[in-house]
């Protein structure tokens, strides 16, 4: 569902609510927008009942640092990741430095954001891609700034590419920040061009208009006349995750890649690697939850498969808090390599039969009961145990 949010006309933003963790688990505890927004009021989580999706509303500054944080990429500005990269590739100058910089550092910039915590990995990658021998961020003192509780994100962004530059062996230093003092930004500007023909140059003034924030937005009675889907219908629907696809094409067209084996925290970076146990019922509701598709099943001569590919996984850990048997268990570090080999593995495959108790199915040729009717009949051994050993 990939809807405008209604709040207030001028919100910059798109949310794709398919794409949201807490919109499709109420057990979700993602507050990844929220927690990088500068602007008091404008992220908006649900209480948990009954909506418990982020909504982002008028008091949004558009300064993106919900885009790089959201690891699902459900939320995207009017000026989307393509538009900036193809600018970004617009720019780039084969062997030398290409810098970035935020509004207020002073100096002269190739590119020049409001808040360097616009910048996704797959942008800070970009120019690397492109050819330039190194990526700088220029950032000032950001505690005098009005964004300046945006700033933790982009530094988690550098981080994390700079890791992926280190298993792709490039090495970590093709990218750095540098402490600049605070001023005026200047964005170098591309040479001039050849005068353009009147359709041309029409063309790229309403597409600078549409990017600007003045263009109305799509008009949207359509979509408020017609009837909400239901949860369920929605929760089948499994959107590809923009910021993801954007970040691995970058990852294969960089420049003398050479993958390495590289172990990182799962707690700072939105990937995991997972394994499941043989309670695993096979009820396939991980697969139903999970935002990205990373997970899938398949059902084949009476065998059920359960799938992972972690290269789409975000780490948004849904599949394990939502998992009613506790089966699903994230690893605590996770390889990067995953990113760049992206190989779907198994997690599980066991023949289907029926519970001879209830007639449910299970997994596995030795199971003759699902694990309800087991704990239930362990109860009822226990408690004829007791009665006849006159404990009761």
């Amino acid at each position: 569902m990939d809807s405008l949010i209604e709040l207030g006309l001028q919100v910059p933003v798109k949310l794709d609510s398919t794409l949201c963790s807490r919109f499709r688990c109420t057990k979700s505890e993602c507050a990844a927008c929220a927690v990088v927004c500068p602007a008091p009021g404008a992220v908006r989580l649900g209480d948990g009942a009954g909506n418990n999706s982020a909504a982002i509303n008028a008091a949004c500054v558009a300064c993106g640092a919900c885009v790089a944080a959201c690891p699902n990429g459900a939320i995207q500005l009017q000026e989307n990741d393509s538009r900036v990269a193809q600018r970004i590739a617009q720019k780039v100058r084969v062997g030398e430095v290409f810098r970035f910089s935020c509004s207020r550092a002073q100096g002269r910039a190739d590119m020049v954001q409001p808040c360097l915590s616009r910048l996704t990995e797959a942008l800070v990658l970009e120019p690397i891609r492109r050819g330039a021998q190194r990526v700088e961020m220029c950032a000032p003192d950001c505690s005098g700034c009005g964004l300046k509780k945006a700033a933790p994100q982009w530094e988690r962004t550098l981080a994390f590419s700079q890791a992926l530059c280190e298993s792709a062996g490039l090495g970590a230093a093709r990218l750095s920040s540098v402490r600049t003092p605070v001023g005026d930004a200047e964005e170098i500007r591309l040479p001039a061009r050849a005068p353009n023909s009147r359709r041309r140059l029409f063309g790229s003034i309403a597409e600078r208009w549409k990017t600007s924030g003045n263009a109305p937005f799509p008009e949207s009675g359509v979509a408020d006349e017609a009837e909400p889907e239901v949860f369920r219908h929605l929760v089948q629907r499994h959107s590809e995750n923009p910021k993801r696809m954007d970040l691995l094409r970058v990852l294969d067209a960089l420049p003398g890649l050479k993958v390495t084996t590289k172990e990182v925290s799962t707690t700072g970076f939105p990937l995991a690697q997972m394994e499941v146990d043989r309670r695993c019922v096979g009820c396939s509701v991980c697969e139903t939850l999970c935002p990205t598709g990373a997970l899938t099943h398949r059902e084949e001569g009476g065998t059920y498969t359960l799938e992972f590919d972690a290269a789409q996984c975000t780490g948004c850990r849904i599949c394990e808090s939502a998992c009613y048997h506790q089966v699903l268990h994230i690893r605590e570090t996770v390889d990067l390599s995953l990113l760049f080999e992206r190989s779907r593995v198994t997690l599980l495959s066991a023949q289907l039969s029926q519970c001879r108790g209830c007639g449910e199915r299970v997994l596995g040729d030795a199971a003759e009961y699902c694990l309800a009717c087991q704990v239930s009949g362990d109860r009822r051994d226990t408690v004829a145990r007791s009665f006849f050993s006159g404990g009761i």
